[in-house]
């Protein structure tokens, strides 16, 4: 069985059931994994070495600084939903 055919769950309810420690712990983990890439492209001897280094860690720098942008925007809208509860609570009684 290839990479392509393997069968794996519908990917919205695998990231819609992650906490934000688990999204957290599996962005380093790719982070990392593109940065051993980075080292073993300088290292393997194929063209353009340098080049697909630099892409690799330039993946990983953004990989990380989404998941950073995502933590910022899910504490707001929590916060956002929490004051919308209290409001609405305070409406009803």
């Amino acid at each position: 069985m290839s990479v392509i055919e393997t069968h794996r769950a519908p990917r919205a309810s695998v990231e819609a059931a992650a906490t934000p420690r688990e999204r957290r712990a599996k962005a380093v983990a790719h982070a990392n994994q593109l940065r051993a890439l980075a080292w073993a492209a300088l290292r393997d001897g194929a063209p353009h070495g340098a080049m697909r280094a630099a892409t690799a860690r330039t993946a990983a720098r953004r990989i990380l600084q989404h998941e950073r942008r995502a933590l910022v925007l899910n504490r707001a809208l929590a916060q956002a939903l929490e004051a919308l509860v209290e409001e609405q609570a305070d409406l009803v009684g």
